[in-house]
């Protein structure tokens, strides 16, 4: 390769810079299409997560170019705060090159790119799928280790009979215990988002994290934005379970329109601590599962760390396993 510039004489391929072009967004969720075996982007939707992230942390993408055509890009991120030394990334490639090392050269340059936040680990997830087979093979060549399992799951809202729970959402309501919408029933409630932010917050902190990772919350203003973009577009259903004024559990469930407009994915699900083992849980994922059924949605998915008692909580309701993700890790 030429000394200073980005181009390698092997099937005359260059890496280029991201700047934000619509050809982009959509060169983002082709290949991504063309990889994932499971869920869709749009490249509208790649526009607005782009567009309302944190810019105080380090966000970029790399595009490789072979033939003046794009046959693949890196997307690459730093963590906040206590992670502010770890990045987070993916490589997604045309399967029609694969074998050819291109990966590596991503990623080579990438590397040289974190050093502008002393980068010292590196985060990578793929799934237990043949899509992603030559993705393994790069991270165990590099040295990455895979130490943290995410069960993912699938339900046929079909399927699932909610009568059976009601006499638990009347037990939980004789204890006082309400549950609304979050978007249409809670915008009158007083500092409902300040509320709302605290709550997942507090739950939050106990989800299982890859070794590395700290918990690490995004300032207000910053959760707004993604709250204002889940339910201005993005809006599945948000469920907030309340004792008097208290906000004490929380599930946000999202769904892609613009691509896969039956199938839901939960974003989230915890309640506070003392207020676990009732089967608040049940119910939170119960009332969202039935105005979801309203809204004609097919099939919501979930996961959860290999060792979460979340995952009892949804074989019990009928989820089947899909599969597996693995965080693949190096420290550097």
């Amino acid at each position: 390769s030429v000394p200073g510039y980005n181009i390698s004489f092997i099937n005359m391929t260059e890496i280029k810079k991201f700047t934000e072009t619509d050809f982009e967004f959509q060169e983002i969720a082709r290949l991504y299409n063309l990889v994932s075996h499971d869920d869709k982007d749009h490249p509208d939707d790649v526009k607005d997560d782009w567009e309302i992230r944190d810019k105080s942390i380090i966000r970029n993408r790399l595009f490789l170019y072979r033939d003046n055509a794009v046959i693949g890009y890196l997307g690459y991120g730093q963590g906040r705060d206590e992670n502010k030394q770890n990045c987070y990334f993916n490589i997604f490639l045309d399967p029609n090159f694969n074998g050819n090392g291109y990966r590596q050269q991503l990623y080579e340059q990438m590397l040289h790119e974190v050093q502008a936040f002393s980068c010292n680990r590196l985060y990578m997830s793929i799934y237990e799928h043949k899509n992603y087979d030559q993705s393994k093979k790069f991270l165990v060549k590099n040295g990455f280790e895979n130490n943290f399992k995410i069960r993912e799951s699938s339900l046929d809202l079909g399927s699932i009979v909610l009568d059976e729970y009601s006499s638990l959402i009347s037990k939980l309501d004789a204890k006082g215990i309400q549950f609304y919408d979050a978007k249409n029933e809670m915008k009158d409630f007083p500092d409902h988002y300040k509320k709302l932010e605290e709550s997942m917050w507090n739950y939050f902190q106990d989800m299982p994290m890859p070794e590395g990772i700290a918990h690490t919350r995004i300032p207000f203003d910053q959760f707004m934005k993604y709250q204002n973009r889940f339910e201005e577009k993005l809006y599945g259903i948000g469920i907030v379970a309340v004792v008097g004024e208290k906000y004490i559990g929380a599930t946000d469930i999202y769904v892609k329109p613009k691509c896969d407009p039956h199938k839901a994915w939960t974003g989230s699900l915890g309640v506070l601590r003392e207020y676990r083992r009732q089967g608040i849980a049940t119910a939170l994922k119960v009332k969202a599962f039935e105005k979801l059924r309203e809204k004609g949605i097919k099939q919501v998915r979930t996961d959860n760390e290999e060792n979460n008692p979340m995952y009892l909580i949804n074989v019990a309701l009928g989820f089947k396993p899909e599969p597996y993700c693995f965080e693949y890790q190096k420290e550097i």
